[in-house]
């Protein structure tokens, strides 16, 4: 992988725009609400959230292994299929957690603009793969860690953010060239892909379901954000 300037786009644009996302958690919360007798929020959010993180880690799976399988097919080479598989997965990965991470806050009915959604998704994303993450810090420090990346992240402009975690992530990615080791790199890819999402997406709720609103710093940092606008 040379540059990280594709990533940064995909970290800007999902494949499925704000509104389409807000429908579809809307319905799943009124299917669940039918099928589990009115309980109250906090197990609506909590159940529709859950449904959530198992759709796109099942999804990121399937994926993974899809992008595995030219490496089982005689006359395929793997160092031509390598950049190909590594990218292709990379970028679905990264789209559908981001996703995830927007679906999340609307399932707990956090009320946030999409540029301050974008800018928690990417601390999201950029937190969730580093050592502090693997350490399963408490609650309390992953939003005082989440905040103060958002907060830089606003401040910094959001294209320009994305190509820092963009940075991040990658090299996470690009010397994993065991997926497309033949037969063992479809379970090892689909595994793998299971566990970043799920990581990703049990982090997003970690923080989403303790919004109480953005701190003082965090609004700052979006009136500035309009300012310089």
């Amino acid at each position: 992988m040379t540059g990280n300037g594709w990533l940064s786009k995909i970290l800007m644009v999902t494949g499925k725009s704000l509104p389409a996302i807000r429908k579809e958690v809307l319905l799943m919360e009124h299917e669940y609400d039918l099928a589990n007798g009115g309980k109250p929020r906090r197990y609506v959010s909590f159940g529709v959230s859950s449904k959530l993180i198992k759709r796109a880690a099942l999804k990121t799976a399937a994926f993974g292994g899809l992008v595995s399988v030219p490496a089982t097919i005689p006359g395929v080479g793997m160092a031509g299929s390598l950049l190909a598989g590594i990218t292709a997965d990379l970028a679905y990965l990264v789209r559908t957690q981001i996703e995830l991470c927007y679906a999340i806050s609307i399932a707990y009915d956090v009320q946030m603009d999409e540029e301050e959604l974008k800018a928690v998704s990417l601390a999201l994303l950029g937190f969730s793969g580093s050592a502090e993450a693997a350490k399963g810090i408490a609650v309390r420090t992953l939003r005082g860690v989440v905040d103060e990346l958002s907060v830089a992240y606003l401040k910094k402009g959001i294209p320009d953010s994305a190509l820092d975690v963009s940075a991040k992530l990658v090299p996470r990615f690009a010397g994993k060239a065991y997926r497309l080791i033949p037969f063992l790199g479809i379970p090892i890819a689909a595994s793998l892909n299971i566990a970043s999402t799920m990581m990703i997406g049990n982090q997003a709720r970690k923080y989403f379901s303790t919004w109480e609103g953005f701190p003082e710093r965090l609004e700052n940092a979006g009136c500035q954000r309009e300012i310089d606008t």
